[in-house]
């Protein structure tokens, strides 16, 4: 049940032959397998048996699922499977069977056309709220459950929904969480720019393309004015030869003049074109490759990301670990947050980093710095270059900073769909959006099927919580264990390696941010960043 946002960028010939396949198939009749008997026999028990046995058959049945594909018969699975799941967190309590369950509730309720989805939607929405302890969270996912069904034939099916949020209007969110709701959902083609109550009806013009590219990947950004539907899809190239994948962009205004980016490594090529439809961004491919196609809000962009190899797997004969990035965030015309005395995040960051690199290098690492001066880096730039590089670990490096001047301590985040009050604060400043921005992101993360990622990061973050802990607590007695903590950091979007983005200490406590301007204790920081990477390297 691993992570589902990267699909193969695939040749003719293999779509071909895959669609022979599915045509050849048409038309058999779902086969009720033992497996899935099994697990309908384990959700009508009053009483689960242990949790290996109730994880391995909703493991089954949601391979059953998989291979379904789509349609009621797939609703049913996806939902037993969360059933399940579910289950074993209401006994157990561990966040992880909730993520779990929701991913596959979520998987359930794609397309509430079908029979059985909506319901799935609706128990996904308040195991949602239950997980994250917050009945704001219910009524968003719900709105949202709402805000598709109006454009289907589904409202019939879905008017649960609707009293489900009269209960709990107590909870609204704020009209700017809202807002963000629909433009996330305008972007995911779910609802149209003229529907009733969408906050958007002006034609979306593509205002820039950004581009990176190495050998193991490339990131294309295409930037927008407003919120606009995409599509999304790979075809071969003229005549047979080479591969494409695209972006279709409905009613969208090219904005000008077609563009061509040559780019070179993975991707040899990339334009924006008028269509039929409004305007197309094509990337010609060097080879086979794999794809994960995004969007972003505040402001608004669409992110394709392509990729030599599929997550998790590294080229023959690398390490395990053998190459890390290191990200002193922003730069330039950013500074960062400013202390009391008026230190800058991005020269405490930039610091670090020249002080972390060599010492990552004595250890045989290949190491690069997604900026090594003082200027500015889009923080699409900086994933991109990470991926490009085909880095095993990606490690942000930030100054925490609150309003409240005595808060402080070390923290360290990594990136998945739930959020507290705190990292959603932390989140907003570091990606310089809303809260509403950042809490869109969440839904966005929840269909690219993180878990997996999510997973090795964590075990990063952990082990340079703890070292950092160590380190600094060895001679400043009185440092604070923030501990490590998840949210939508835009830094970390897309990251095709383990990635966490370390805060530091908070610039805005006064004694903190004297700290910070010495090199004793920077140099205490870095001695903790180099223990973890070893550690992790390791397998510790």
């Amino acid at each position: 049940m691993g992570f589902r946002g990267w699909h193969g960028a695939l040749a003719a010939v293999i779509l071909a032959v895959a669609a022979c396949s599915k045509g050849g198939e048409s038309g058999k009749a779902p086969v009720e397998d033992d497996a899935v008997t099994k697990a309908q026999s384990l959700a009508k028990q009053p009483d689960l048996p242990s949790r290996p046995e109730v994880l391995s058959a909703a493991q089954a049945v949601e391979a059953q699922a998989l291979r379904e594909g789509a349609g009621a018969r797939a609703v049913q699975l996806h939902a037993l499977a969360a059933g399940l799941i579910e289950r074993v967190f209401r006994r157990e309590h561990r966040p992880e069977d909730a993520k779990e369950a929701l991913d596959l509730y979520r998987a359930a309720s794609q397309n509430l056309a079908f029979a059985g989805a909506c319901d799935a939607g609706v128990r996904g929405a308040h195991l949602a709220g239950e997980a994250a302890r917050d009945a704001g969270r219910t009524y968003a996912e719900l709105y949202r459950i709402e805000r598709r069904a109006s454009r289907l034939d589904a409202g019939a099916a879905c008017a649960a929904v609707l009293g489900d949020l009269e209960r709990l209007a107590a909870f609204r969110p704020p009209p700017s969480v809202l807002s963000a709701i629909d433009q996330g959902l305008i972007g995911e083609g779910e609802l149209l720019l003229g529907d009733a109550g969408a906050r958007v009806s002006v034609v979306p013009k593509i205002v820039k393309l950004e581009h990176w590219a190495g050998d193991e990947g490339a990131r294309l950004v295409v930037h927008l004015d407003k919120p606009a539907r995409f599509r999304v899809g790979d075809e071969a190239g003229p005549g047979g030869r080479g591969v494409r994948t695209y972006v279709e962009l409905d009613g969208t205004d090219l904005g000008g003049d077609p563009r061509d980016v040559p780019m070179g490594g993975i991707v040899t090529r990339a334009r924006a074109e008028s269509s039929v439809s409004g305007a197309r961004v094509v990337l010609d491919l060097a080879g086979p490759a794999y794809r994960k196609v995004f969007h972003l809000v505040e402001p608004y962009r669409v992110v394709i990301d392509i990729a030599k190899n599929p997550p998790g797997l590294m080229p023959k004969g690398r390490r395990p670990v053998a190459r890390v990035v290191v990200d002193p965030g922003h730069g330039g015309t950013d500074p960062g947050a400013i202390g009391p005395t008026g230190l800058k995040e991005k020269d405490v960051t930039l610091d670090i980093a020249h002080k972390l690199a060599p010492q990552l290098a004595k250890r045989g690492l290949q190491v690069t710095l997604t900026r090594d001066d003082d200027r500015f880096v889009t923080l699409e730039e900086r994933t991109a270059r990470a991926n490009g590089f085909g880095a095993d670990l990606f490690v942000s490096i930030h100054c925490n900073a609150a309003e409240a001047r005595g808060r402080k301590g070390i923290e360290t985040y990594v990136l998945d769909t739930t959020m507290t009050d705190l990292s959603a604060r932390v989140a907003a400043r570091e990606n310089a959006t809303s809260q509403a921005a950042t809490a869109e992101l969440s839904s966005i993360l929840a269909n690219m099927r993180i878990a997996d990622q999510a997973s090795r990061s964590t075990k990063l973050a952990e082990l340079l919580q703890r070292a950092a802990i160590a380190s600094v607590g060895a001679k400043y007695t009185d440092v604070t264990d923030g501990g490590v903590h998840t949210a939508g950091f835009y830094v970390l979007v897309g990251a095709r390696m383990p990635a966490v983005l370390f805060e530091t200490s908070y610039i805005s406590n006064p004694v903190e941010e004297q700290r910070l301007a010495s090199d004793e204790y920077k140099g205490r920081l870095v001695d903790a960043l180099v223990n973890a990477v070893q550690a992790y390297r390791e397998g510790r």
